[in-house]
């Protein structure tokens, strides 16, 4: 038999009423207000992190962009210029060279290109920018307060993630040293040393926020390298070059008279490496008489090294001269001497090779003849020296500054490096 239950009648009391939808809508309101302050700080740690990482990274195609091109990018920390404006603003500089495209280079994570927020460059030495190592370092000498520290060779970059925090666009020098010398994040959120303003920045804006602005140091200090050029005067008459009674620097006996047989000889003073030659023939004045020297030729043939530039350069020829006097003829002999001063050159000639393409190179100061032979000369690594001879000042070649100390030496006769 077939039993039929009974319909089961439905609760009015089912579901939810709009009260109690109003109630959870309100509860997931609160929560919600409560949450999003969190995710969005979480939000912007996280990327305050990845830009701590990031840096470093464009920080490293900038010094390689700098070494490659021999050149300082434009100190431009204007929101309002355009990305693409110029080649040699620093975000495209480092993106030459592997930083990433420009606007990777110049907005920090996370923050939408075309925003008032940026990444900040800045130099220590604020007129270095746009200029080329050629323009700034010139001559070597003279363009830093201190080579033992040179302070001018350091550049910082700077960063935020956070839109409602404004960096300045340009740093004191105080500023850019404290940055440099003291930042460090304090326990309380502000700067472990000193104060917002120490940093060219807003305490109202800043207060407790320390963590979230990322400083990345740029040191060129490296870079730097020291040239010690010795530059030494060469003597003027080349080689081969032929000496005469009848020479205006010379003074003395006459060289063709007749000489003792074998008596007459040259040689050099205040030189090293010379080479003198002269050359003698065998005569008989009279028949049956005695045989005498005379000298046909003297030669200069090497030049070799000055000992001395503050002292005369000399070839000294002596001997004894054989003297005919009485009736009849007596044949004496008496010590004679005679010597050709030899005249130097300018020193040799020193120039810093340009770039880029559209300059010329510089001739180096400071090597006048009374000057010191020595000097030390400070240039920036990649930058190049034209060298060249005293004689006819032709190019005789090019030293490459890769290392932090070298030297390079003209000795009288050649470089040497």
């Amino acid at each position: 038999m077939m039993r039929i239950y009974p319909r089961t009648k439905r609760s009015a009391s089912a579901g939810f009423t709009l009260i109690e939808m109003i109630g959870v809508m309100i509860v997931i309101s609160i929560l919600f207000a409560a949450a999003v302050p969190s995710v969005v700080n979480l939000i912007r740690t996280q990327r305050s992190v990845d830009e701590r990482v990031e840096l470093p990274k464009i920080a490293e195609a900038l010094k390689l962009g700098m070494l490659r091109e021999q050149v300082f990018p434009i100190y431009e920390n204007d929101a309002s210029v355009s990305t693409d404006g110029n080649d040699a603003y620093w975000w495209n500089l480092a993106e030459r060279h592997g930083g990433g495209g420009a606007n990777e280079v110049r907005y920090p994570l996370g923050i939408r290109p075309g925003s008032e927020v940026t990444r900040k460059l800045y130099f220590a030495e604020a007129s270095w920018s746009n200029q080329s190592f050629f323009q700034v370092t010139g001559d070597g000498s003279a363009w830093l307060a201190d080579p033992l520290d040179p302070e001018e060779l350091r550049l910082l970059l700077v960063s935020t993630t956070n839109p409602d925090l404004p960096l300045a666009d340009v740093l004191s020098n105080t500023q850019f040293n404290a940055f440099w010398d003291d930042w460090a994040v304090g326990s309380d959120g502000n700067p472990a040393s000193g104060n917002w303003a120490n940093y060219g920045l807003n305490q109202v804006d800043w207060k407790g926020r320390a963590a979230e602005l990322n400083v990345q140091r740029i040191d060129l200090r490296d870079w730097l390298c020291t040239v010690v050029i010795e530059n030494r005067r060469a003597i003027e008459e080349g080689s081969g070059t032929e000496f005469t009674d009848a020479s205006p620097n010379y003074s003395g006996t006459t060289l063709l008279d007749d000489w003792e047989l074998d008596s007459v000889y040259a040689y050099t003073l205040n030189l090293v490496d010379t080479e003198v030659i002269l050359q003698r023939a065998e005569v008989t004045t009279t028949a049956g008489g005695p045989t005498y020297t005379q000298v046909v030729g003297l030669a200069l043939t090497k030049r070799g090294r000055v000992i001395d530039e503050s002292k005369d350069v000399l070839i000294q020829i002596s001997g004894f001269k054989a003297v005919t006097s009485g009736t009849p003829p007596t044949n004496n002999s008496t010590k004679a001497t005679g010597e050709f001063e030899l005249s130097l050159t300018n020193r040799a000639p020193l120039a810093l090779l340009f770039a880029p393409s559209t300059d010329s190179p510089l001739t180096l100061s400071g090597w006048g003849n009374a000057d010191d032979p020595i000097q030390n000369r400070y240039f920036l690594k990649s930058q190049e020296l034209l060298l060249g001879e005293p004689w006819t000042f032709a190019e005789v070649g090019i030293f490459t500054i890769t290392e932090n100390f070298s030297t390079l030496r003209f000795d009288g006769l050649q470089w040497h490096y």
